[in-house]
């Protein structure tokens, strides 16, 4: 293998890992909301839940679906958790 060859694939390399970090990081984030939301899924399907379970719960929450946020943000309407999770 001669040197050009070498440094592209040592750069190609360099740059599989950051992607593999970035998704690692991505792929942590969005396991918080199924180790921490409880209930993850459609606005019908966790509502379901919350009625099925609501002697749980305060009497004054009205129902149980959260907007995603934080590293699902970009879900949000699509996806709903059972807790309100907080960035961070």
């Amino acid at each position: 293998m001669d040197r050009e060859v070498a440094e592209k694939e040592k750069d190609r390399l360099k740059n599989e890992q950051a992607r593999d970090l970035r998704i690692a990081k991505a792929v942590h984030c969005k396991v918080r909301y199924f180790r921490d939301g409880a209930v993850l899924g459609s606005r019908k399907f966790v509502n379901d839940f919350f009625e099925s379970q609501r002697d749980c719960f305060s009497p004054k929450r009205k129902d149980g679906a959260r907007k995603a946020r934080g590293s699902l943000k970009d879900l949000a309407g699509e996806i709903w958790s059972l807790r309100d999770l907080k960035d961070g």
